[in-house]
């Protein structure tokens, strides 16, 4: 299988070029254009590392990202006959092969690179924000970059706010690890262990917490159309439950990874049915405050927040940045979600 068009295509600058290679080669995922490209602009495209498998109908290759030291893998099949049609094409995050080891720095070295690699990062219009670089609790490296606000032209300060979305997850995977070795639950617990009442039974007796810490139940997403529908009346983590509790799991539970959204909402019901507390008052008592993260919190999105900046997106604008606010639920109250849902500093 040759995928040398394909690479081309993909990683072109040229949208239309892609647009074409899909039109005539894999119709199918005409569909999301607009997510690939969107994903190209934030990693800045990929480029190839080595072949792992090839054959007529399959090539597996290892690539990385150009703005990161983040390894993929990328999986492609195709028709056996004519015209070889694209049937498969994945990608999936992966760590970094050994074969492909980084470099060891002093931290001297360390702070030149990455004091590069910011600014040009910041004058190339792929980053703002800020960056801190810590060595046993001291930080050697603090700097800012860009703007908070585009529109006002406010810069980004050290106060600066910013919502952190997906990487909540890490905060919700400590408390129910904290309720694991508190004892007041168990990894291998279904779901409905906690959620008696669980609309689906299956997902109730089949899904695990640990499941749902992996991605592996089946739990499924939140966003898509019937988040849209629904938006204004999501505002309490049972809203959510109540609103696609009815579904049953995309895939046997456990039997694949499929990154779930929905499956972090259903973490955050079970540490307040584990603790007995509402889950935004456990993060901010065994969490943020002894961490002493002191200026953390989630608050609504209809709320004005001092200090905390605009979040922009390329996505759907033809790769031009606008403000992507209005797409946050309304409350913030998804565990982990991958909208920009809390404020940190």
């Amino acid at each position: 299988m040759n995928a040398q068009p394909g690479w081309r295509a993909l990683t072109a600058v040229d949208r239309d070029t892609y647009r074409d290679f899909l039109q005539k080669n894999f119709p199918s995922h005409l569909q999301d254009i607009e997510r690939d490209l969107g994903f190209r602009d934030m990693n800045g495209g990929f480029e190839f590392r080595k072949v792992e498998e090839s054959a007529p109908t399959k090539l597996v290759v290892l690539v990385q990202e150009r703005a990161s030291d983040q390894f993929a893998r990328l999986t492609m099949e195709a028709e056996p006959g004519e015209p070889h049609r694209i049937t498969r094409m994945d990608l999936l995050a992966i760590p970094r092969p050994p074969e492909f080891a980084l470099p060891h720095m002093t931290q001297s070295e360390l702070i030149k690179v990455l004091g590069t690699r910011t600014a040009d990062d910041a004058a190339g219009d792929r980053f703002a924000g800020a960056v801190l670089l810590a060595n046993n609790g001291r930080p050697v490296f603090e700097e800012v970059y860009g703007l908070a606000d585009r529109d006002r032209r406010i810069p980004n300060t050290l106060k600066t706010r910013f919502r952190i979305g997906s990487m909540n997850k890490m905060f919700t995977a400590t408390a129910i690890l904290q309720l694991l070795q508190a004892g007041k639950l168990r990894l291998d617990d279904p779901l409905g262990k906690y959620l008696t009442d669980y609309p689906n039974k299956e997902i109730a007796t089949k899904v695990t917490i640990k499941q749902l810490l992996t991605h592996t139940g089946g739990t499924g997403d939140t966003f898509g159309p019937e988040f849209d529908a629904h938006r204004l009346e999501l505002r309490t983590l049972q809203d959510y439950v109540k609103r696609y509790g009815g579904r049953g799991p995309q895939f046997e539970p456990g039997s694949r990874w499929e990154y779930s959204n929905y499956g972090f909402v259903l973490l955050g019901v079970v540490i307040e049915k584990a603790s007995g507390e509402n889950y935004y008052d456990y993060a901010r008592k065994h969490i943020y405050e002894p961490a002493g993260m002191t200026s953390t919190g989630s608050e609504p999105e209809d709320q004005a927040v001092a200090d905390r900046s605009v979040r922009y997106t390329k996505m759907g604008s033809n790769g031009q940045w606008h403000a992507n606010n209005t797409h946050c639920p309304i409350a913030a109250l998804q565990p982990g979600a991958d909208t920009p849902l809390w404020t940190i500093s």
